[in-house]
């Protein structure tokens, strides 16, 4: 669950008809799970009603059309990941001095936290297909000091890596992106030794439950939906994961669940603020107006949903993420 950390929340969110109005939010740091670390970031929500919503280009023109793209709003949200939550199913079975494969790594911050995990004789390569990522998760390491991870600008489905070269692999929300999601669980196979272990976690949207009640946060949920099923993904891609591993030929699968549940000041503000603006500049909005899901007023209106949503009382969400832990033979 999201708790306070202690420091208080400094601002409100601000929005307006008509006019520019600019909302700068400082959250304190966030725990997601009891053992999470210390997560902050600070974020600047931008609207004018007599502008096109929809600015400069798609972030990812490659054929997998990745959902949410790479906005400052979508990689400061990642950014905030610790291994310690996002990897907590696996964390206790990857130890020194094991070779860890981390695809899809975005930022590099859970990357960055499994390469100190496996101190002192372990290692870990993160792999993503942004450039821009990868540049800022070498930046992260070289900052924290940690010298046992390297970063790469590769494809999941052709990593370029030899056969049997890992002995274990890893990856954060990352199969409900691809159209082939199988096809990219048997290419972390192939790069597995005998007896290495695939863990991969992924969210299920359809297990969101939200109160209050209100359309424009059921009509956000539908545009996900939508947009992410046309770009080639499953946003229920959690309930099917079990069923991938099947597929790409994994034994002794080990399946458990948890939730993400944001309740008080802080949790309710950090998800509220981000969705606000992720839903008018990300790819996502962006996706959403180009196959004709939703208009931009539209896309405003869900906006304008999740900050109300976050001053509502009794305000309430959260769904649930289903982890997978397969086996090479």
């Amino acid at each position: 669950m999201c708790q306070r950390s202690g420091r208080r929340i400094r601002g409100v969110a601000v929005w307006g008809r008509g006019k520019r109005v600019k909302s700068v939010f400082s959250l304190p740091p966030l725990q997601m799970g009891e053992r999470n670390p210390e997560m902050g970031f600070r974020m600047t929500v931008n609207y004018d009603e007599n502008q096109h919503i929809m600015t400069g280009p798609i972030s990812n023109t490659s054929p997998e059309k990745y959902t949410h793209g790479h906005h400052a709003s979508v990689v400061s949200a990642h950014a905030v990941r610790r291994a310690s939550e996002a990897a907590a199913f696996v964390l206790p079975q990857l130890k020194s001095p094991m070779r860890i494969l981390d695809f899809g790594c975005g930022p590099g911050t859970i990357t960055v936290d499994l390469a100190e995990h496996v101190l002192p004789d372990g290692s870990v390569l993160g792999i993503d297909s942004s450039e821009t990522v990868i540049d800022q998760a070498r930046a992260t390491a070289v900052e924290k000091g940690i010298s046992n991870v390297e970063f790469g600008v590769r494809s999941i489905y052709d990593t370029g890596y030899a056969s049997e070269s890992f002995d274990a692999a890893y990856a954060h929300q990352v199969l409900q992106h691809l159209s082939e999601p199988v096809r990219a669980l048997v290419e972390a196979k192939r790069v597995l030794k005998p007896g290495g272990i695939c863990a991969v976690r992924e969210v299920d949207w359809g297990t969101t439950a939200f109160w209050p009640q209100d359309d424009r946060l059921s009509k956000f949920l539908d545009v996900y939906y939508r947009v992410a099923e046309r770009n080639g993904g499953d946003a229920h891609a959690g309930r099917r994961l079990k069923h991938w591993y099947v597929d790409a030929g994994f034994s002794d699968l080990v399946v458990t669940t948890s939730t993400w549940t944001f309740s008080d000041d802080a949790g309710l503000n950090w998800w509220g603020e981000q969705w606000a603006e992720r839903v008018l500049r990300s790819d996502l909005a962006k996706r959403a107006v180009e196959y004709g899901i939703a208009t931009e007023a539209e896309l405003g209106e869900i906006s304008q949903g999740w900050l109300d949503w976050i001053e509502a009382s009794g305000a309430f969400l959260m769904f649930s993420q289903v982890e997978v832990v397969g086996t090479k033979a």
